[in-house]
């Protein structure tokens, strides 16, 4: 019995030391990326290239110890924190702070970053397009509906480019100050994530006052502050209030996902493992849309997603997005976009980005 106690305090001795080895390397990472921030100041902001391909590379260095989800999660958040420090810019996203556009954006630019909220894709590049924002966060496509046409018409309407997809998970959860749910008597939250959990809001025994506020943040706010009370909200914005989860996963559709493109006025440069995306329409002619998909066919161009949308502007016509594997600079992309404009009414790339 002794010496099973003495080999756990020896291990936890050793964990100390290891988590103080892991502050001094993350102190190290951090005044790296803010002497890099230094040397760029006059530079224009542009994206660290290689980021994804980098948490990529990691994660499959690792021997399996820590859980891949996990360690992915973690070398994003380094990566979010030190691109704070290395590229201070603005951020303009879409929806309120607290909510899934606000994740992505503070889990690519880091919490401390100048994160603006916004109503809708369009006004978020406008805030680019007008120099107030370097780069906007906005949604472009769900696991469920697909891509998202404002975003997409919003994306027609300008020269901004999309650089990186930042994929995300959509939950919420029960949080408050303890972890005891059935203590839980009122229930902060927004309209629109009442709704997404109404049908566990709604089954609790006895029920929950649950109190409409106009912000995750505020949900946060007045459930840090008084006994009894809870929020609904995504477990790591909850964290900075100090909350913790009572109840996890109370949306009443578990599972969907949802990509946000970056769009910066640069194209992104190659990495090996990128996507294109783009749009296009074709005539009334028949055989016109195999026309297209035969340029790409005979290229060896995998064709990784492709959707229809109709044209608001134009009655029984569609609007066609592609996914494409490769860079928009890759040669075969090159000869199949000549090619392609030539058979299309009108043609468009979105951007290029690394595989999310």
């Amino acid at each position: 019995m002794a010496d099973g106690k003495r080999e756990v305090d020896e291990l936890r001795t050793r964990i100390a030391e290891i988590d103080r080895e892991i502050l001094a390397a993350l102190d190290r990472r951090a005044g790296a990326a803010r002497r890099l921030g230094e040397m760029r100041r006059d530079l224009a902001p542009q994206l660290p290239v290689g980021d994804v391909a980098s948490v990529r590379d990691l994660v499959a260095r690792s021997t399996g110890e820590m859980p891949e989800a996990a360690l992915r999660d973690i070398f994003r958040e380094i990566f979010g924190a030190c691109l704070a420090l290395e590229l201070p810019v603005k951020v303009a996203y879409v929806g309120l702070e607290g909510g899934p556009g606000y994740s992505a954006a503070s889990g690519r630019f880091g919490a401390a970053s100048n994160l603006l909220g916004v109503e809708s894709a369009g006004a978020a590049l406008d805030e680019v397009l007008r120099r107030r924002a370097e780069f906007a966060v906005v949604p472009f496509q769900t696991s469920i509906e697909g891509a998202v046409q404002s975003t997409i018409s919003a994306l027609l309407a300008s020269d901004l480019r999309i650089a990186e997809m930042l994929d995300a998970t959509c939950d919420l959860h029960l949080v408050g100050g303890t972890e005891a749910a059935a203590d839980v008597e009122k229930v902060y939250a927004t309209p629109g994530d009442h709704a997404l959990c109404d049908r566990f809001l709604a089954s609790r025994e006895p029920p929950l006052a649950v109190v409409d506020v106009r912000s995750p943040r505020m949900a946060c706010e007045l459930a840090a502050k008084e006994p009894g009370a809870a929020a609904v909200a995504n477990e790591t914005f909850a964290a900075q209030f100090g909350l913790v989860v009572c109840q996890r996963s109370i949306l009443d559709r578990v599972g969907d996902r949802v990509r946000y493109a970056l769009v910066c006025p640069r194209p992104s440069g190659r990495t090996g493992q990128d996507l294109t995306s783009l749009v296009f329409t074709v005539g009334d002619a028949a055989g016109s849309l195999l026309d297209v998909l035969r340029v790409l066919a005979e290229r060896g161009i995998n064709l990784t997603n492709i959707e229809s949308h109709p044209v608001r502007s134009e009655a029984w016509s569609y609007l066609f997005y592609v996914e494409l594997a490769g860079h928009f600079t890759d040669r075969p992309l090159v000869t199949a976009f000549e090619e392609i404009k030539r058979r299309t009414r009108s043609f468009k790339v979105l951007g290029s980005y690394p595989v999310p």
